[in-house]
């Protein structure tokens, strides 16, 4: 297979793909798109343009073109090449830069043989890029095994309810004993949030939220039981349902009673704010 990765002057991301490829004996063309590939990309916009992701900063760089497929970003371009599409469902497009690497995501299924996973989160961390994994409690031995390595500079943990719940909220089973494995973890990790997600659902067998306070303190209190401690930063963060539903948003009294009702577990448990999404 002929591979074009395009890149840009200065971009860390970049040399981190050609080094993985050079490592792995993978032939490319590298096309700079600020130096002689800048012509060939503008062609190459233009037919994948529909492709193409651009985020806040403009395209996310390096591009691998295969001929036929647009691979994007440095996670998802060494995924590619590690293990072709099979890493899809977690490693996704990243959202952070400036040194930062996100898309790692352990939540959306089991992933029984994680070799290839590890294998790009370990190149990436190598590189130089610090790692934020996200979490919902699935996968607790990949998860460990990257704490046991200090792989993880952030962790996003979050936590759907208690263990009872997650079939009905995530789509996938997940009992108490692997939620609170991952749990545990958390004191191995530097820095981390949980973070409690509620939102409203149409009213059925007298449920009118995902998540009820109870259910929330029920959460936090494996929180606190997995990891012996209280003072963890916790989030309950509301939801706001999309329009089409016509749902209403959660009223601020509401969220207060998560909130007291949390603190008896996890004393530090606050509403999400938006600025509580960085850093």
């Amino acid at each position: 297979m002929s591979y074009i990765l395009f890149t840009a002057t200065g971009c860390m991301r970049c040399s981190i793909a050609a080094s993985y490829m050079d490592d792995h004996g993978i032939s490319y063309d590298k096309q700079d798109i600020h130096a002689r590939g800048k012509e060939v990309f503008k062609t190459f916009y233009r037919e994948n343009r529909s492709a193409i992701f651009r985020g806040p900063e403009g395209v996310e760089f390096p591009i691998l073109f295969t001929g036929q497929k647009v691979v994007q970003g440095v996670g998802r371009v060494l995924a590619f090449l590690q293990a072709g599409d099979l890493l899809d469902k977690w490693v996704k497009p990243s959202l952070l830069t400036h040194g930062w690497i996100s898309g790692l995501d352990l939540s959306d299924a089991a992933l029984l043989d994680g070799a290839d996973f590890l294998a790009v989160v370990r190149f990436m961390k190598k590189k130089g890029l610090k790692i934020q994994l996200d979490t919902n409690g699935r996968n607790p031995h990949l998860l460990e095994t990257l704490a046991a390595e200090n792989a993880i500079d952030r962790l996003i943990f979050t936590l759907n309810g208690p263990g009872d719940r997650y079939a009905e909220l995530t789509g996938l089973a997940l009992d108490d004993t692997d939620l609170e494995r991952s749990l545990s973890l958390l004191n191995c990790i530097p820095a981390y949030k949980i973070i409690l997600p509620v939102r409203p659902v149409a009213q059925s067998d007298d449920r009118t939220v995902s998540v009820t306070p109870e259910e929330a303190a029920r959460a936090a209190a494996l929180v606190e039981r997995a990891t012996g401690s209280k003072k963890h930063p916790f989030y309950i963060r509301p939801v706001v349902p999309s329009p089409e539903t016509g749902l209403p948003a959660l009223a601020p009294a509401s969220l207060f009673t998560y909130r007291t009702r949390c603190r008896r577990y996890m004393v530090l448990a606050e509403i999400f704010k938006e600025a509580d999404s960085t850093g």
